[in-house]
């Protein structure tokens, strides 16, 4: 199995392709979450981390998919317009030729290359009632795109979830998916941007950040190259991880948050199908 500095290795290579397509078509990006801290801090990865994480105005992101083609053959840009099996939020930038599983779960018949999260930043509403609806809209974007009972969201979230998916299915659900998609797009929001979407996000509250944070880019060094960050990164970093984020967490919490099952550099994923992804499921051909 490969191991977790190639796979570090890997991602750069991924992240160094979004760069070269957004130079190309004029798209602005910024590193994100533990990223953007990594630069601030450490000039590279958080020593125990081993994600990328990728921020995109929505206006961006749009430009992204529009420009899709300029991608080497291998990449792939993968969300529920590209993947229909996906089931998650964020987006992604795949590698095909690559392979990665993160736990015995993780079977859907989608792309399992190697990956890095790409998180689309949304107006957020200058009003503070239609900014909390949004809010919980956007967890029942969730449970729609999943079509099942999330399993981190507890008792609560569970029993709500089925309550929802007992009365949104089929094409009710996704006119549903559909209304509270174009409200993220075009809400009007003029001075804040939202990421609705991460672990860290509650029915009650998201990460919120200037809109004048994601002007002109601010490179900074991670690891080999000089990456655009937010205009202003230390205080994304502060908004996001508090007045202490040059601060190093305790020993017993400098661990990685994801449980590999399996990942390969050099063989496909499509070489896994069965064993893998796809195990004991029936999809349509695609």
């Amino acid at each position: 199995m490969t191991s977790l500095e190639e796979f570090k290795t890997k991602q750069l290579e991924l992240l160094h392709e979004l760069d070269r397509v957004c130079n190309l078509a004029g798209i602005n990006y910024y590193l994100a979450y533990g990223t953007c801290l990594g630069a601030v801090r450490h000039h590279g990865y958080i020593p125990w981390d081993d994600d990328i994480d990728v921020f995109l105005p929505i206006s961006e992101m749009c430009k992204l998919m529009q420009n899709r083609h300029l991608f080497s053959e291998q990449y792939f840009i993968q969300c529920r317009e590209t993947d229909p099996q996906y089931q998650n939020m964020k987006y992604s930038l795949r590698d095909s030729s690559t392979a990665y599983f993160s736990d015995g779960k993780d079977c859907d018949d989608i792309n399992h290359g190697m990956f890095i999260d790409l998180y689309v930043l949304y107006p957020y509403p200058d009003n503070f009632f239609h900014a909390h609806k949004l809010i919980i809209d956007s967890f029942i974007l969730r449970f729609l795109y999943l079509k099942k009972a999330p399993v981190n969201h507890g008792a609560l979230g569970r029993i709500g979830s089925k309550i929802l998916l007992f009365f949104y299915k089929g094409e009710k659900a996704e006119r549903k998916i559909r209304k509270i998609e174009n409200d993220l797009k075009n809400n009007g929001g003029k001075k804040y941007y939202a990421s609705f979407f991460g672990d860290d996000i509650t029915p009650f509250s998201c990460f919120k950040f200037p809109i004048e944070y994601f002007a002109e880019p601010k490179r900074l060094q991670f690891e080999d190259y000089m990456a655009p960050c937010p205009s202003n990164p230390e205080a994304i970093c502060e908004l996001t991880y508090g007045r202490s984020y040059m601060e190093f967490p305790p020993e017993e919490k400098r661990v990685s948050r994801h449980h590999v099952l399996y990942m390969s550099c050099n063989t496909p994923y499509t070489e896994f199908e069965g064993k893998y992804y796809k195990k004991n499921k029936s999809y349509p051909q695609r």
